[in-house]
């Protein structure tokens, strides 16, 4: 019966006279098995498989009717910028984001099976990503998703697309399953999307000529920094060619426009994760499963560095990172499987709020006016956001750090909360990174 729990949600404890604490202090003393966490990881492949992965394209969509109903804008509504130029909202708003993550987990998972099922379904995952940098017309732009077509896409990318895509080919450049000859065309892509991009400084471009770009790998932080150097390092790790290497230092070195300290320092800091309100949520730029790939890329630094200096400063920024993510864990507890709020997967009502979009400002504001009757129409997918999402992408934060004090520790924790959701009830993709948190914790024997 301990293995079954997790299925009636929190609710179901309230309703028979246990309190959330009462909840928690069972979760603290009772580990799951290693065979139904396993069990529970497996369950969740099996269900982004069946509903949330596009058989033709290798892409991830965003979000399905819990009966696997899903509407993909048609090419005619995808040059329309239905129902906005960014296809927020829509179900294939993030494939180059989620690909590039998953695709991750799925080398891992290759890694300890050698099953050759497993090498392909990385394969077509990559190959998702590939085809998401070829439909383009613009150098150096990558689309978010693929219409009905196995071409058609909206016009804007963004950085929180092109960093996950690098991530995600390079992880598979590396993983030991492509051969020579797959290898080299992925490496002359990278290449080809870094040179494009090294052109306009690293502003990210729209699929149309006058519309903009939209996000800037330069910008301050830790979260924009940590990319930019990575891409930098990444290129140089599968070309071997030194003017990405150079670039790395110039790049590591440098003061963004707006910071007070070189990237370097940056990335050391680690992302400022909220603290004194950990159950509130984080603000906007902060949010795990935006910042996530971001400690990815630390963790993929600090794998190639050399030097013990530049190595050092990029533990400090995974453990720090880390130690504010662990005061997020816990709100898995918030989430109540059996919960009623509604989810409307046909965005097309949207379009009510639609107008045309000449350039990347009019789509955001359209975008952002969208979201907020889209919030109205499904708030399950909000309340899916704020209490499945964020503490399962601070679950990878966590293991990502590779920090095994600090994982032992929280480790009740961690286990816990992959542990508690029914995945057949959630309407949202979001989970699919339970897939990297667990293999990279199976991988590092972290579990």
């Amino acid at each position: 019966m301990k293995q079954h729990w997790r299925f009636f949600g929190i609710g179901f404890f309230v309703g028979m006279g246990l309190s959330i604490g009462s909840v928690a202090a069972q979760n603290q003393a009772v580990l799951p098995s290693d065979d139904s966490l396993q069990r529970q990881i497996d369950l969740a492949h099996q269900e982004i498989n069946r509903r949330f992965l596009s058989p033709q394209t290798g892409v991830l969509y965003d979000y399905a009717g819990r009966d696997g109903n899903t509407l993909i804008p048609t090419p005619e509504e995808c040059q329309a910028d239905q129902p906005n130029g960014l296809s927020w909202w829509s179900p294939i708003e993030n494939g180059a984001f989620f690909n590039g993550i998953y695709l991750d987990g799925l080398c891992n998972r290759w890694k300890l099976t050698r099953k050759k099922a497993d090498a392909e379904e990385a394969r077509k995952i990559a190959n998702g990503l590939v085809l998401l940098a070829s439909v383009g017309t613009i150098p150096g732009f990558i689309a978010r998703g693929i219409s009905t077509d196995g071409k058609s896409h909206h016009v804007a990318g963004s950085d929180d697309q092109t960093g996950p895509w690098f991530y995600g080919i390079w992880r598979y450049v590396k993983s030991g399953i492509p051969d020579a000859a797959e290898k080299k065309r992925l490496i002359g892509l990278m290449e080809r999307v870094g040179q494009a991009l090294e052109k306009t400084n690293w502003q990210l471009p729209c699929d149309r000529d006058g519309y903009g770009f939209r996000g800037n790998l330069t910008d301050k932080g830790c979260r924009i920094s940590a990319r930019l150097v990575f891409i930098y390092r990444a290129l140089y790790d599968v070309t071997g060619h030194k003017r990405w290497l150079d670039g790395y230092h110039q790049r590591l070195n440098e003061i963004p426009e707006g910071d007070s300290l070189i990237r370097l320092e940056l990335c050391a800091q680690g992302i400022p994760y909220e603290t004194a309100n950990p159950e509130k949520g984080n603000k906007t730029e902060n949010e795990f499963w935006i910042t996530g790939i971001s400690q990815a890329n630390l963790k993929a630094l600090y794998e190639m560095e050399q030097d013990p200096v530049l190595r050092e400063k990029f533990r400090k920024g995974l453990t720090m990172s880390a130690e504010l993510a662990v005061l997020h864990l816990s709100r898995y507890r918030n989430f109540d499987n059996n919960h009623q709020l509604t989810f409307n997967e046909n965005w097309r009502l949207l379009n009510t709020g639609w107008k045309p979009q000449p350039n990347i400002a009019t789509t955001l504001e359209v975008a952002l006016q969208q979201g907020r009757e889209w919030s109205r129409q499904s708030p399950a997918r909000p309340y899916e956001d704020k209490h499945m999402r964020e503490p399962l992408f601070a679950v990878w934060v966590v293991l990502l750090s590779g920090n095994k004090e600090l994982i032992e520790k929280y480790k009740p924790e961690l286990k816990t909360a992959l542990m508690h959701y029914d995945w057949k009830r959630l309407y949202t993709a979001r989970f699919f990174v339970v897939i990297p948190a667990y293999y990279e914790a199976m991988v590092n024997r972290l579990f």
